[in-house]
């Protein structure tokens, strides 16, 4: 059997293959899968660097020249990335090197909790899988929230249990709902992390649970200041669900069904354990769940499962909702993996090692498609707003999402799907002309392209000042 390298070997690995595998695409504009959401938190941040914001005051770009509230999530992803913006010229990249960091630090905790709970060589194997899973690779280097809520969350698990060791050490209580809050402020349904902090207290204390005042305490703050955080956004501009009617104008049960079986058989296997990983975690799955049938690791992949279903169809919509199902998973997979080697038979040790191979092969062939680049027509569109107006002129903007061209442009303003809209958004654009807007500025498309309704009506007061045949903007004249 191979021996294994020293512990310290194999901490330095877990943080190398960490780093190098979100290093692909590192410096690459946020124009990439799942733009939308990468350009909101950027743009935010922006304003951030260049204004002397308090945390507590996020501002968009996208809804006129008011300096509003934004109703977003706990903004200190927002507000960190705000404040490095300006070294070293980097900018939004910044916003992909603070999420690499939080993967390298999840990956390193991982490996800790681990070590506790299944032994080296299965903490080993599992930090590693958990680095090389698809939806890991992927969202632990974009510019959202993602990869710092994920850390917390695993922080939390950390702590919790160190918290729970026989002097009951206050400071890590303290550290632990920090990491709670940090983590569920960032992603709200990321508050299923409770079910297997619950599981950790109930298992080292038994009946005494229900009385522990440091179980009472941590949670009672945490989520406090996590409540108090949405009470206060919900006062401002929606960026995200902050109010109970938007939360639940997203969740549509209609198709729950067909999500649980969509989720087990192909979400969890293409995005988290990949098909070599799925054996793996297979393997884990019965030393963990049927032999030692133990609270812990069942409450915290169940209840990652479970939240994910009481998303509805949201989850459904959007992939990285499944993110909080990769540590569990590869901690069972990492198991499976060290049961794998340990055999007596050749033919399962290699397995193993081929299995595990499998999974970064498999990551590589899924998600590569995510990395390209899109929206073309926006290339130019920073020179272009530079060309015909001044820093404070504001924009109608038209696209997919309100903040992307706004973004790109560099400029305030307001958004508006006219090119879908044609000639039924005019008095929108009236309206916004009125309340200030000088420009209005369009990919070529739909009622916008050369011959489009709105086009046409648009030329028929004043020509374009910029047409590079992707990219058109307009002046709003009366």
């Amino acid at each position: 059997m191979t021996r294994l390298p020293g512990r310290g070997v194999m901490l330095a690995a877990v943080a190398g293959l960490s780093v190098l595998v979100h290093l692909v695409g590192l410096g690459a504009p946020s124009l990439d899968y799942h733009h939308h959401r990468q350009v909101n938190t950027a743009s935010i941040a922006r304003n951030y660097a260049r204004e002397d914001r308090p945390v507590h005051r996020p501002r968009v770009d996208w809804e006129g020249p008011e300096d509003r509230l934004a109703a977003t999530e706990l903004p200190l992803y927002m507000y960190a990335l705000g404040k490095l913006w300006p070294l070293f010229g980097l900018g939004e990249t910044w916003g992909r090197v603070l999420s690499l960091l939080a993967s390298l630090l999840t990956a390193l905790l991982l490996f800790l909790i681990f070590e506790r709970e299944l032994g080296r060589e299965p903490a080993f194997y599992g930090a590693l899988l958990f680095s090389v899973s698809p939806l890991e690779i992927y969202f632990g280097r974009t510019v959202q929230p993602e990869a710092t809520a994920l850390l917390g969350l695993v922080a939390a698990l950390y702590f919790w249990d160190l918290s729970l060791e026989k002097r009951r050490p206050w400071w890590a209580v303290a550290v632990a709902a920090a990491a709670a809050f940090v983590s569920v402020g960032h992603k709200l349904p990321y508050a299923h992390v409770f079910i297997p902090l619950l599981a950790l207290t109930w298992r080292r204390l038994g009946g005494r649970t229900w009385a522990d005042v440091r179980m009472w305490a941590a949670g009672l703050v945490s989520m406090g200041l996590v409540l108090a955080w949405y009470r206060w956004a919900s006062t401002g501009v929606y960026v995200v669900p902050t109010r109970s009617a938007e939360f639940a104008s997203l969740f549509d049960y209609g198709r729950t069904l067909y999500f649980a079986q969509f989720l087990l058989a192909s979400r969890f296997i293409e995005l988290v354990t990949t098909y070599g990983g799925l054996v793996l975690f297979l393997v884990g799955a019965r030393r963990l769940f049927v032999g030692q049938r133990d609270p812990f690791w069942l409450a915290w992949f169940f209840g990652a499962l479970a939240h994910l279903l009481a998303l509805g169809d949201y989850a459904h919509a959007h992939d990285y909702t499944a993110l909080p199902l990769v540590p569990v998973a590869a901690g069972i997979m990492g198991a499976g993996a060290a049961g794998l080697r340990a055999s007596k038979m050749e033919w399962a040790r290699a397995a193993a090692v081929l299995l595990m191979l499998a999974v970064p092969v498999h990551s590589a062939l899924r998600i590569r498609h995510w990395y390209r680049q899109g929206l073309d027509y926006l290339a130019r569109a920073g020179e272009a707003a530079n060309a015909v107006s001044l820093e404070d002129d504001l924009f109608v903007a038209c696209g997919a999402a309100p903040s992307v061209l706004l973004y790109r442009l560099d400029r305030r303003g307001w958004w508006r799907p006219l090119e879908l809209e044609g000639e039924g958004g005019w008095p929108v654009l009236e309206e916004k002309r009125r309340a200030g807007a000088r420009f209005l500025a369009c990919e070529k498309t739909g009622a916008m392209a050369d011959g489009g309704a709105l086009s046409r009506r648009l030329r028929a007061k004043a020509e374009p000042v910029w047409d590079d045949g992707r990219l058109v903007i307009y002046p709003l004249v009366k």
